[in-house]
């Protein structure tokens, strides 16, 4: 491509320069009408402004495009970026909604457990104190029934003779 571009750009010249020569031969002027009056120029002025304009058009024609190329690669990449944003924003927002959620389920295990500690610390409490209540009604039991019978022989030996010492009837 290049080396066909280099080509046709020295044919263009060789034929541009061959018009030229050709042209300044020819002695009478061209006549433009122009607002204003009438202007006259050799032929060679002609060709040289035809060739400037056609030069200024094609500079205009390659500017246009590649302004529109350039728009057009730029559109497509800020949708690109866009789509890339809007991707990544996606993915923020589930590892964010997976985060809260492993964080609640967390906190669901440590209520949980929080719960179960609480609830064996609780039977714990309730286990030694019917323990301590056990051995406290035993250990009272055992106290009323050593002070009952420590009473129950003081009590009968006095009422199993019926009288005293002295003989006389107990009081």
């Amino acid at each position: 491509m290049i080396v066909l571009g280099v080509v046709l750009v020295l044919v263009a010249a060789a034929v541009g320069v061959g018009l030229i020569g050709a042209l300044a031969q020819i002695t009478p002027s061209v006549e433009l009408d122009v607002p204003g009056g009438t202007l006259s120029l050799p032929p060679v002025a002609v060709l040289v402004t035809g060739m400037v304009l056609v030069a200024v058009f094609w500079l205009g024609w390659v500017l246009l495009r590649s302004g529109v190329r350039r728009n057009r690669r730029q559109r497509a990449e800020a949708k690109e970026v866009a789509r890339a944003a809007e991707v990544k924003r996606v993915e923020d927002e589930k590892r964010t909604k997976e985060e809260f959620a492993a964080r609640e389920r967390q906190l669901v295990e440590e209520r949980r457990r929080h719960e179960e500690d609480r609830a064996s610390l609780l039977k714990e409490a309730d286990e030694r104190a019917a323990t301590v209540a056990d051995r406290s009604a035993a250990s009272t039991g055992s106290e009323r029934g050593h002070a009952s019978g420590e009473a129950s022989t003081s009590t009968a030996a006095p009422r199993s003779t019926g009288t005293t010492d002295r003989g006389d009837p107990p009081v």
